[in-house]
């Protein structure tokens, strides 16, 4: 059988918070009378960024994390703000607020989706390299530990089991070619 194309004819929605938004969908498949039903989660996207020091060091933030129960090692990451914002920006804005630096190199290094089978999140990953101490700027719900790692101890976290959050593990696998001793 080939590939579907899924049409919506009908939505139900279920619930719009601050961060996401989620509808009960019909769709109709491959113009045919076949229809199923889809639960969706629909999100603004996020920027997430891997900061690399001049010494070759990379900064991460240990944080608690509500839904997996646990403290998770992450690169510095954050919520595009409303609709349209522009990654970029984003990215800039998330590596001051939770690493306190500034950079003068962002680079791109594309995009992954979190979990497409049933979210639409967008995670833009990027390099930030020439950094320059500034001031974190975290929420008042916000507690962060920021934490320096050589990119072989990264990779030996991930491999160990230590980093499991998967836009980390995409962001330092998107990285590795501006890496060194990996």
């Amino acid at each position: 059988m080939s590939i579907s194309v899924e049409k919506m004819i009908d939505r139900k929605e279920i619930m719009t918070g601050r961060v996401l938004h989620v509808t009960v969908d019909t769709v109709r498949i491959n113009d045919s009378d076949i229809t199923s039903t889809r639960e969706a989660v629909w999100h603004h996207g996020a920027s997430a960024i891997l900061p690399l020091t001049d010494d070759g060091r990379i900064i991460l933030v240990r944080q608690y994390r509500y839904a997996a129960s646990q403290p998770m090692l992450e690169v510095p990451a954050g919520k595009i703000e409303m609709d349209g914002e522009n990654p970029d920006i984003c990215a800039s804005r998330e590596l001051e607020e939770e690493a306190g630096v500034t950079c003068d190199e962002l680079i791109s290094l594309g995009f992954v989706y979190t979990s497409p089978g049933f979210c639409d999140e967008k995670i833009y990953l990027y390099l930030a390299r020439q950094l320059k101490q500034s001031k974190q700027h975290l929420d008042e719900d916000e507690f962060v530990n920021l934490e320096r790692y050589t990119p072989k101890e990264m990779e030996q976290l991930i491999l160990d089991g230590g980093i499991i959050d998967a836009k980390t593990i995409a962001c330092f696998a998107k990285a590795r070619p501006y890496l060194r001793g990996v």
